[in-house]
């Protein structure tokens, strides 16, 4: 019986070993850019990512664009990425006067030199509640309305 024991245990051992050497097997490489806006004292999250194949296709930066009603207030809090990020805050949608929800526009643009490749864009809010996500054409730019909620005007 502990014979038998010590062999399960060998071979659990050995297995787990030549588990561990492989090389993962990793698909997709994937270039993230994650600007992060304050808007009316509220935290919006964008991540845009893409395959890392294409990040040599990308020439200057990924401009997120983003409209907000014209009494609203907003700042880009910080613009990391794998590859250049800028950003634009334009007071460009009607006044907005509700307690409770803030339209936002969304583009994210970039110059690929023609190549065209699929973008995916999550974007969250305050204590990381999704709002919208999407996918798009990075050869096209992409571009979304969604609602802020929760959020009044300063």
């Amino acid at each position: 019986m502990i014979r038998v024991r010590m062999t399960l245990v060998a071979l659990a051992f050995l297995v787990s070993s030549f588990a561990m050497q492989q090389d993962a097997m990793a698909g997709v490489q994937w270039c993230e850019e994650d600007p992060v806006f304050l808007v009316n004292g509220s935290i919006v999250d964008i991540t845009t990512t893409f395959d890392a194949k294409y990040a040599s296709k990308v020439k200057g930066t990924v401009n997120f664009d983003l409209q907000i009603p014209s009494n609203a207030v907003a700042v880009a809090l910080s613009l990391p990425g794998d590859v250049p990020v800028s950003a634009t805050i334009r007071r460009t949608l009607p006044a907005n006067w509700s307690l409770l929800t803030v339209p936002v526009v969304l583009t994210v643009t970039m110059d690929t030199s023609g190549t065209s490749f699929t973008t995916y864009t999550k974007v969250t809010g305050t204590a990381a509640k999704l709002l919208t996500s999407f996918s798009g054409d990075a050869k096209y730019g992409t571009k979304a309305k969604f609602y802020m909620y929760g959020v009044g005007l300063l």
